[in-house]
């Protein structure tokens, strides 16, 4: 291996930013799929992590990296970012990745030579200093300063070894010139390992006591225990770290689990501000409006809470044009609408029949384009008093004009009455009532088939959380794959080439499901990434 001054041809193909980002990938993937019994309390290296760190990201076992890297080497997004790098595949990239770091760590073997105990636990921290550094649990001290000397010499020009004493512990150092450029202090059988600056934090950091630890901290041990069991990764956010200041979080504690099957994340984040506004966070008992939804939905939502609720969030969500226009004309959105409806509203997202895919990707700019000439919504509500629906809607239409818009009320041929909608870019979101819902969509096609559903259709959503949104990406590709020769365009043929080639590298991420929840203002979240057979790892 060469200096970072003449790094091989692969190593300036990996490059600087994907180093960092796989770094971070395998930091995050890596864990142990087999410990989850022991990764239910304390692993031990919170002995050598201090509890006034800003962050600490605890990775249970390094031994199975290698299985968890696998699996990401296999993903076909990996090896279509990794051919525009230069490489043949996935695991030609994370064979020159693990190249410049110069330990495979996809090998138990390798990390034994380099003197790491596999078996245990490791993590980074960062410091309010700024200054971050690693726990590597050591198993052959003479090996790991080995592997450290090499690396240093190598990755950092470094060839100056020296010693700094501070009582038992000792400083090893690597420098070029006067100051280090890495080093490392063995502690409770951790080898403390930073760069820079950071080296001048390692005494400290080697002495310190078991109270100052985060062995000792009883937040964090509680923290863990609302973690799911099963977990390859903990990271941990602690009240007051600057890392949240603009945050609306004091705290997130999260933890993260790679399998063949998919990537699992949740998390648990405490509210700063008042606890009245998670209030729209708690899920309510609802009958369900799936059923109403089309089966051709790539994405579908349902909010379970209480939409009376909502009133803290409603200017954020209408934006600061639509809350302007219902002030100016006296609309009161939470007694007119919020205070209406019942918890269970659904809504999707289908793929229009003939998306201007030549086009390019559309603006998010809804004055310069429509959004329903590329996917079509679908949604139900449940009212608490359906007589208030049209005269509601009829007070909305008077003030459409504010707002770009022109909403006019009209009875459909089945004798419903339907507020149809139309602005600068064409068709916006329509409504109609019918008993004790409200069905709103765009086109006006897939109102007419809300109305005459009979909610019967097989859409589902997993989880009973407030909140919960999917995404079938299967279902999104086969819609972008069926579509006619007509919605790409006079030679749209590179067009379409170039989004197959997309979609081919992307077919074994097969779905997203994202739910969200709140309780003793705590917002829980958690995110699945489920992936195909495609993504599992050959023996």
């Amino acid at each position: 291996m060469k200096s970072p001054s003449s790094l091989s041809p692969a190593g300036e193909r990996v490059g600087e930013r994907g180093r960092t980002l796989l770094l971070a990938l395998l930091m995050l993937a890596v864990g142990c799929g087999k410990c989850s019994k022991s990764s239910t309390s304390s692993t031990g290296v919170e002995r050598v992590l201090p509890r006034g760190a800003v962050g600490v990201v605890v990775v249970p076992a390094l031994a199975s990296a290698g299985q968890k890297l696998k699996i990401i080497e296999a993903l076909k997004v990996t090896a279509f970012a990794a051919q525009l790098k230069g490489f043949d595949d996935g695991k030609a990239f994370a064979d020159a990745l693990v190249s410049e770091l110069g330990v495979d760590v996809r090998s138990a073997e390798a990390l034994e030579k380099a003197g790491v105990d596999g078996s245990r636990a490791a993590a980074l921290a960062a410091l309010i200093t700024g200054h971050a550094y690693l726990a590597l649990p050591v198993k052959d001290e003479k090996k790991l300063h080995a592997a450290l000397q090499a690396l240093a010499t190598q990755r950092l020009g470094a060839t100056t070894m020296g010693e700094r004493h501070f009582g038992e512990l000792t400083v090893k150092t690597f420098s070029a010139g006067a100051a280090p450029k890495l080093g490392y202090v063995i502690s409770n059988g951790y080898a403390l390992v930073t760069d820079g600056a950071g080296v001048d934090q390692l005494p400290g950091l080697g002495a310190m006591t078991q109270s100052d630890s985060l062995a000792a901290d009883q937040a964090y041990a509680a923290e863990l225990q609302k973690l799911p069991k099963d977990r390859d990764v903990v990271v941990y956010l602690p009240t007051g770290t600057p890392l949240l200041v603009q945050a609306p979080f004091s705290a997130v504690t999260g933890a993260i689990s790679l399998t063949p099957a998919g990537l699992f994340v949740t998390a648990n984040a405490s509210w700063k501000g008042d606890a009245t506004q998670l209030a729209a966070l708690a899920p309510q008992p609802s009958k369900s409006l799936l059923g109403y939804l089309p089966a051709d939905a790539f994405l579908v939502t349902r909010y379970s809470g209480d939409p009376t609720k909502l009133s803290a969030w409603a200017r954020q969500m209408l934006g600061t044009h639509l809350s302007r226009a219902f002030d100016e004309g006296g609309f009161d959105v939470k007694a007119q609408v919020l205070d209406q409806l019942q918890p269970g509203a659904v809504a999707s997202l289908s793929l229009s029949e003939r998306p201007p895919m030549d086009k390019g990707v559309p603006t998010l700019d809804l004055r310069q384009t429509n959004p329903f000439t590329y996917v079509h919504l679908s949604g139900a509500a449940a009212t608490r008093s359906p007589a208030d629906v049209v005269p509601t809607l009829e007070k909305i239409a008077s003030l459409a004009p504010k707002f770009g818009a022109e909403m006019s009320l009209r009875e459909r041929p089945d004798g419903q009455k339907a507020m149809i909608t139309t602005y600068a870019q064409g068709e916006g979101v329509h409504f109609a009532p019918k008993g004790d819902l409200v069905f709103f969509a765009s086109p006006v096609q897939r109102l007419d088939a809300l109305v005459k559903s009979d909610g019967r259709g097989p859409v589902s959503l997993d989880g009973d959380d407030a909140f919960a949104v999917a995404i079938d990406l299967n279902k999104l590709s086969a819609s972008v794959r069926a579509l006619p020769e007509s919605a790409w365009g006079i030679g749209g043929f590179a067009i379409k080439a170039t989004t197959v080639r997309w979609l081919d590298a992307t077919d074994d991420l097969e779905r997203v499901t994202i739910n969200v929840g709140a309780k003793d203002k705590v917002v829980q979240a958690k995110v699945v990434l489920t992936l195909g057979g495609a993504a599992k790892p050959s023996p």
